[in-house]
């Protein structure tokens, strides 16, 4: 089927071997991969190994490795750039013979002279074309190896329609005649790009938007090979929760890491296709879904934010899914201790896929199960099992299931402990907690009769044998963190559940729980055509749900997530056009609102942070406590914008842990 043209679809993925497979890469080798396949066409893989200097073999193994995990199967052979060298060059000559492109001789320091000059008038350096139109006498200097450059369109425009951002347009007279090929012979990374994509009749290039600016300088080179270029299609980047783009502050960034840390690889595919990338609602399929599913139109221009915790819910859904022989294989890769206990494993899958969401917390959750006798116990599990009433108990546990010949299964053994603990006149209880502490060493496991089913009988008899002779040693608790200091006992709430009133003296201001955010996601009300929807992040466990009146204001790549803005959290929740809001995001506003501006906080302004003003301190109002007809209708006619846009509450400066609170242009204007 095609797609581009009368074309089959042919994409690419063309990584450079300088580190691993990250995150990003990931996703466009997914979505390149998707895209293909979803027209039936073709996923390349090239290797963009030419620069010697950072060509790092480790690491294009790295990359194909992480690429063979995450399940983008490339088609046909692996193309290596560096093959292609004389290729490139016999491109760059041709177009030197066409009068396309030119040797420039221009030292060193000629060209350093050149940005001085471009730094003294506060101009970008574009080189000027000293070689560009020499004469037809000019001699070459001697001893002096030319670099070849591609003679550019001065006049006009360069313009496409990228399939994800819309139409794009450089002005020609920013884009000046830059380098094809190096002095050595070799060629720059736009030269092999241009060439290498039009040999391997690559009809779509799906890329990071980081890599817009290079697009028109490549389009000048398919122009003057008199080449027909590809599309286009540039998604946005990945960002951290916190709006920065996501870095190794974040966490894991490569994907081979992702396997060790015990993520399955049908869920990294799920998460990946959904950042920037979506189906209606659907938020999980599988990968022939997303197959059928996927089309570049449906991507968002926004930044996506990477939700580590989301991808942990997504792979716990996996891992509940994933087979239980193919489970066993996937743990017993990082972990070949388990390869004893395979059977037991298979026995208690059901109880172990539940307790983890990844590989690793499958390993942990199986502990009991592998664990070598006797076992260390835990401080509490200990503190059940190990004294002079449990003992006992477990003496005679061990003497009653030594007689018992029945079924060795859950389902028989539980009315066993159950007549047991009936005779000896003790509470279930009793019976069960130091016998899970000798069983499992934790107080927290699996039923207590499953567990014994699992372990066999002579593994539970062993066990509860070793705790009778004493020979379990006991893991030291964790160390106690340091008591923060005790804050000042708060009046309780009354009985009608409202917050206790707050002091007297305290400014109206401090009476609001204002903080700093991360929109994660925005939508357009589906009823109403002022209103944003937007989830913001402002420390709590889940995301607060906000409507904001701002449709006329910011397109959609404007407010986007990974935007901070800042909110007013305690709040009474709020109808609008049916949607429950549940804070306000504070802007500054002329008094028609003909222009409203979000304000915003420095870079390193921590997510949750409140907001504070220096000499001013008392503590909010429990949330959904505030409403615009008690406290904020105190606060609002004090909160504006000062002459150098700072928001202010009674000219006092608002300020975060990184600096002040600010409206972008506007100055001496209302905020609310």
């Amino acid at each position: 089927m095609a797609a581009s043209g009368n074309k089959p679809v042919i994409t690419r993925f063309a990584p450079s071997p300088t580190g691993y497979l990250h995150i990003g890469g990931g996703r466009t080798a997914l979505f390149s991969y998707l895209y293909a396949k979803h027209h039936g066409g073709q996923f390349r893989l090239r290797i963009e190994d030419t620069d010697a200097d950072r060509h790092d073999e480790e690491a294009a193994k790295a990359i194909i490795n992480g690429m063979e995990w995450l399940g983008c199967k490339h088609d046909g052979e692996i193309v290596r750039q560096s093959q292609q060298k004389a290729r490139h060059q016999e491109v760059a000559n041709k177009l030197v013979a066409e009068n396309k492109a030119y040797k420039c001789y221009c030292s060193k320091e000629e060209l350093e002279a050149m940005r001085a000059e471009a730094d003294k008038n506060k101009v970008p350096f574009r080189y000027p074309g000293k070689c560009r139109d020499v004469a037809a006498d000019f001699t070459p200097p001697a001893g002096v190896e030319p670099v070849v450059r591609i003679k550019t369109e001065v006049e006009g425009s360069t313009k496409w329609t990228d399939k994800v951002q819309g139409t794009i347009e450089f002005p020609n007279k920013d884009i000046d005649d830059f380098i094809i090929l190096r002095s050595d012979g070799s060629p720059t990374y736009l030269l092999a790009v241009v060439v290498d994509d039009h040999d391997m009749e690559i009809t779509d290039v799906i890329r990071g938007s980081d890599h817009i600016s290079n697009t028109p300088r490549q389009l000048q080179i398919y122009k003057q090979c008199g080449w027909e270029p590809p599309f286009f299609g540039h998604i946005p980047l990945i960002h951290g929760m916190d709006g920065q783009k996501l870095s190794k502050r974040h966490g894991a960034t490569g994907v081979e890491q992702y396997e060790a840390l015990g993520y399955l690889p049908e869920a990294m595919r799920n998460y990946l296709a959904r950042l920037s990338w979506s189906h209606g609602n659907d938020e999980i399929f599988t990968t022939q879904q997303a197959i059928e599913w996927f089309d570049l139109k449906d991507c968002s221009k926004s930044a996506s934010c990477f939700d580590f915790d989301k991808l942990k819910d997504l792979n716990a859904h996996y891992i509940k899914e994933c087979d239980n022989d193919r489970l066993f294989n996937l743990a017993k890769k990082f972990y070949p201790e388990l390869a004893p206990f395979e059977a037991q494993l298979k026995q208690a899958v059901d109880m172990l896929k539940p307790r983890a969401k990844t590989i690793v917390e499958y390993r942990e959750a199986a502990e009991w199960i592998v664990a070598q006798r006797p076992l260390t116990l835990e401080a509490a599990a200990a503190k059940n099992t190990i004294n002079d009433k449990a003992k006992p108990v477990l003496a005679d546990v061990k003497e009653a299931l030594t007689g018992y010949t029945g079924a060795w299964d859950a389902a028989s053994l539980e009315p066993v402990i159950n007549q047991f603990a009936e005779a000896k006149g003790l509470k279930l209880g009793q019976v069960a907690q130091p016998l899970r502490g000798a069983l499992t060493g934790t107080t927290a496991s699996p039923g207590i009769y499953e567990v014994m089913w699992v372990l066999g009988k002579e593994g539970v008899l062993g066990r509860i044998e070793d705790v009778i002779n004493g020979l379990n040693k006991v893991k030291d608790p964790p160390a106690k963190a340091e008591a923060p200091p005790k804050e000042e006992k708060k009046d309780k709430k009354d009985k009608g559940g409202k917050a206790a009133p707050a002091a007297a003296d305290q400014p109206e201001f401090t009476k609001l729980d204002i903080r700093v955010g991360v929109l994660t996601k925005t939508w357009h009300h589906p009823e109403s055509d002022k209103l944003w929807c937007e989830e913001i992040d402002i420390g709590e466990a889940e995301p607060r749900q906000v409507a904001s009146g701002l449709r006329a204001h910011y397109e959609a790549d404007k407010f986007c997530a990974g935007r901070k803005v800042v909110v007013v959290v305690n709040l009474k929740p709020a109808k609008m056009a049916g949607f429950e809001s549940a804070g306000m995001v504070l802007c500054a506003a002329t008094e028609d609102h003909s222009k409203v501006e979000l304000l915003e906080v420095p870079d390193d302004a921590k997510v949750g942070e409140r907001v504070f003003i220096e000499g001013l301190s008392g503590e909010p109002l429990q949330p959904n406590q505030v409403a615009k007809k008690s406290v904020l209708k105190y606060v609002l006619p004090d909160l504006k914008t000062d002459g150098g846009c700072v928001a202010c509450w009674q000219g006092k400066q608002i300020l975060t842990s990184a600096g002040p609170v600010k409206a972008p242009t506007m100055s001496e204007s209302p905020v609310g």
